[in-house]
């Protein structure tokens, strides 16, 4: 996984380049918690649901982004599931013929059928802005 997630990840780049940013917050639901850490997992990959149903799973629902789109979770420092507190904030930049690209993976991971993982997933207000060269 770390190999097809990150060996041709975006690198960040010069805001003459990567002029867009995305910043998400995020929490995963108390259910989603109490799973074992290799069932979590599962939804990483690609697999069948419980009826038996291929879904694309987190991996394959972002992959268009992995080349286009430089992604960093930044976790909350006092841990994952406290209440009123999200679990880490996404920042994402990229350059603007890419912006299509991003709200594309970003339907994929939130449609249930490709990314079951989302029933669990809490978002918070989505912020974007774009990166100044100089103050």
């Amino acid at each position: 996984m770390y190999a097809y997630a990150f060996r041709d990840a975006l690198s960040r780049g010069s805001g003459r380049e990567q002029r867009n940013v995305i910043i998400i917050p995020m929490r995963k639901s108390k259910d989603w918690w109490e799973k074992p850490e290799l069932d979590r997992q599962t939804y990483f990959y690609p697999h069948a649901d419980s009826i038996g149903v291929r879904v694309k799973g987190h991996a394959r629902a972002a992959e268009a982004g992995i080349t286009t789109i430089f992604r960093k979770l930044y976790y909350n420092p006092d841990g994952h599931g406290r209440e009123n507190e999200w679990d880490f904030v996404t920042y994402f930049e990229c350059a603007d013929e890419h912006l299509a690209t991003f709200d594309e993976i970003c339907r994929s991971l939130r449609d249930l059928r490709h990314n079951p993982e989302w029933r669990y997933v809490t978002e918070g207000p989505e912020w974007r802005g774009r990166r100044v060269l100089r103050w």
